[in-house]
């Protein structure tokens, strides 16, 4: 695909996720993979959006029909697959390998327990599920040809290992089974699309997933971005301190991918994973949907990157309880949604356990009046959280927006925002007042909140940040304002948090060096 063709397919998704927000009236969804195949349907879409488009729908569907030469944007199924016949799931089965863009075939040998084809040494194809313990070895290349479930099972990968999803793939670690994807400063584990340097863009491949027995607010929970009624897609439980494994030193790029409406895979999902759980030194790089989301359990975070997101940065859901510190997001100007989206649970605001996440050492990047404009945070359907020493900068609408009856998680103490710096935000930083329809909180006011002086925020007209924050492929997010002009709070006593991070943001602003330095990286495509 080529590089105006990947820009294309980004426009297309951006369509597509504002229509099923609500704004085109009338068109109430639109399924990504037609709108890319059939020229006509997508046509037919655009005309639909000319009529009763928001303003800017309608500007973005100028665009797309600027660049738009009428051709499909991916290959029509058109070649069967072929597969032997029905065998216990433990055996492995041969069959020429298709996806929607590329046909190739695949001699299925070697493990008959995990499906592996090994060619030129260094590259290795998986096609089979992994139901034996298995190590991904350090110096190969291993191909995600499907979406592959590690089931009853533990996968190690050792540092150095690159994994490429093929269109379709993922990597789905059932719950019962733990991925250990250790890498390190020098030699990170990478995940990435199969597509050549130069031509991959988001949502070439689907992301991974981890699933736990750790509790979660919503009953007979299921991970979206699996096909309807797939059990393997079951978690959540009452072990608080179950673990789904170890991630560290590791990235993810280029993945995310719509399954059906409303059903998606981010590039790093976290689904009832318990605390001993260690998700650490981990970017997610230009994901189609979300960064990293968790539904529920008390997984902690430290030191994660979020580079263009495609949507939410990180995003929580049914009852999340984990503690994060260290964490950049950068949002890119042409794309994504919110920084954070935390909701509790969408049928039952008061459900338990309460979303209620712990946040210290966060620096937020929007892109400021960009083509696309960002909001900060966005915290909705009951989710509390304590958002403490944030850096919040450049974003065009506002940095924080609360919904339904937050008063209340405010006044139980469920919910708190202070000591943190919000900078170059819309409306000089302050919150759009809001009334009629569009009072979304029942009059409860954001501003007045931030502003009372027992929060210690600060405000400041001008950026933060130096201008390099906002680079695209070689970013550097240490901020420009000094430690005695923050007003920092010392973060609290814990085995998890760093005490001696008294500053505002992610990156200490004394330091030469940063936790960034050395495995990640923000390549365009």
């Amino acid at each position: 695909m080529s590089g105006d063709s990947s820009l294309l397919v980004e426009k297309l998704w951006r369509l597509k996720r504002r229509i099923d927000k609500g704004a085109c009236p009338g068109v109430e969804f639109i399924h990504l993979n037609t709108l890319l195949r059939e020229p006509a349907y997508r046509a037919d879409v655009l005309r639909r959006v000319e009529l009763s488009g928001t303003p800017e729908l309608q500007a973005l569907a100028k665009e797309i029909q600027l660049n738009d030469d009428g051709q499909p944007l991916m290959a029509k199924e058109t070649t069967a697959r072929f597969e032997a016949p029905e065998e216990p799931r433990n055996v492995q089965k041969s069959w020429l390998r298709r996806n929607s863009l590329i046909v190739f075939p695949v001699l299925a040998i070697g493990s008959t327990a995990v499906g592996f084809t090994a060619f030129e040494d260094r590259s290795v194809r998986v096609g089979s599920d992994i139901l034996v313990d298995t190590t991904w070895e350090s110096g190969k290349r291993y191909i995600l040809e499907r979406t592959i479930y590690v089931e009853n099972s533990n996968l190690n990968i050792e540092p150095g290992v690159t994994v490429e999803g093929e269109h379709g793939s993922a990597l789905v670690v059932t719950a019962n089974s733990k991925l250990f994807s250790r890498g390190s400063a020098d030699k990170p584990v990478v995940f990435t699309s199969a597509q050549t340097e130069g031509n991959r863009s988001r949502g070439d491949w689907g992301g991974v997933v981890l699933l736990g027995n750790a509790p979660v607010n919503q009953p007979e929970a299921s991970i979206e971005g699996l096909p309807e009624g797939e059990t393997r897609g079951a978690f959540g439980g009452t072990d608080a301190e179950d673990s789904c494994g170890v991630v560290e030193f590791t990235r993810i790029e280029f993945a995310g991918f719509e399954v059906y409406k409303d059903n998606e895979l981010n590039g790093l999902t976290l689904g009832g994973c318990g605390s001993n759980t260690i998700v650490r030194n981990v970017q997610v790089h230009r994901s189609l949907d979300d960064g990293i989301e968790m539904f529920g359990g008390n997984v902690d975070l430290k030191n994660i990157v979020i580079s263009g997101a495609g949507d939410d940065s990180i995003d929580w859901d049914w009852g999340w309880t984990g503690n994060v510190q260290f964490a950049v997001i950068q949002q890119h100007p042409d794309a994504g949604d919110n920084a954070f989206e935390g909701d509790n649970n969408g049928n039952d605001h008061e459900a338990l356990p309460r979303s209620e996440p712990t946040f210290y050492n966060v620096t937020l990047v929007g892109g400021g009046n960009s083509q696309k404009k960002h909001r900060g945070m966005v915290l909705r359907e009951g989710s509390g959280g304590h958002f403490h020493n944030m850096l919040i900068d450049s974003y065009a609408i506002e940095a924080i927006d609360t919904r339904d009856n937050v008063l209340s998680v405010v006044n139980r103490g469920r919910l708190t925002f202070g000591n943190n710096l919000l900078a170059n935000l819309g409306h000089l930083g302050r919150v759009t007042q809001e009334s009629g329809k569009d009072d979304d909180d029942f009059g409860f006011s954001e501003q007045a909140w931030m502003e009372e002086p027992k929060n210690n925020n600060i405000f400041r007209v001008e950026t933060a940040l130096f201008p390099n924050a906002k680079d695209l492929t070689n970013p550097v997010f240490m901020p420009r304002v000094q430690l005695r002009q923050m007003n920092a709070t010392r973060p609290p006593q814990s085995e998890f948090f760093d005490e001696s991070a008294n500053f505002v943001g992610a990156v200490s602003p004394v330091s030469a060096q940063s936790w960034l330095d050395g495995w990640t990286d923000f390549p365009a495509n």
